[in-house]
């Protein structure tokens, strides 16, 4: 299921732009939920972009070419900075820019995971072409991370939906990596509830 319009109109110039550039990317989020687990509505893209510092000054230019902005602290629309990417980057990993009303995170990898997620994103189709998405089990090992109720919603519905085509190996690799103790043996108990009711659909 494609985004609205209005957003697949929004990610999928930003795809051009970054290929374009000819730079490593991939969708995440609500995008690639939809293509792993049960369909929700999304108003916001979210994309991991390998983009070191050094190509801030073209990429800020192509992106207020394209009619990217910022938002200023009162709301308003502003150019996108140097300054502001910088700034937003040093405190959270990631800056935010927008299309008309389309929010977009553009988060630059700073963990081993997401050099991983990078690698192993896959061609699917999107509106009309095919861009890099982050795969079903980078998408669970995100969730797991974040932990929030609709994170964790989220993750139900890949493990139902993916079934026996998930690559349990890296995932609990990647797991022991990544999450606490807790955590893992709560997506452990979630895997073997998932494979024993596709094994007994009456459960």
């Amino acid at each position: 299921m494609n985004p609205p319009l209005d957003l697949l109109d929004v990610a999928l110039g930003l795809a051009d732009l970054l290929d374009e550039l000819r730079v490593e990317y991939a969708f995440g989020g609500a995008i690639a939920q939809n293509y792993w687990g049960t369909v929700r509505a999304t108003d916001d893209v979210d994309i991991l972009v390998a983009l070191p510092r050094i190509r801030f000054q073209e990429v800020e230019r192509r992106l207020n070419e394209t009619g990217f902005t910022m938002i200023d602290p009162q709301g308003r629309p502003k150019p996108i900075s140097v300054e502001s990417m910088v700034a937003q980057e040093r405190e959270r990993h990631l800056f935010v820019v927008y299309k008309d009303l389309v929010k977009v995170e553009v988060f630059l990898p700073f963990l081993q995971l997401q050099h991983s997620i990078l690698r192993r994103a896959v061609k699917l189709t999107l509106g009309n072409r095919a861009v890099p998405i982050s795969t079903a089990e980078d998408i669970i090992l995100l969730k797991m991370a974040f932990h929030r109720e609709k994170d964790l919603l989220d993750v139900r519905g890949i493990l139902w939906n993916q079934g026996g085509k998930l690559d349990l190996a890296y995932l609990r690799e990647w797991a022991q990596k990544t999450l606490a103790d807790e955590r893992i043996a709560e997506l452990e108990t979630w895997i073997e509830r998932y494979r024993a009711a596709r094994r007994d659909p009456s459960r």
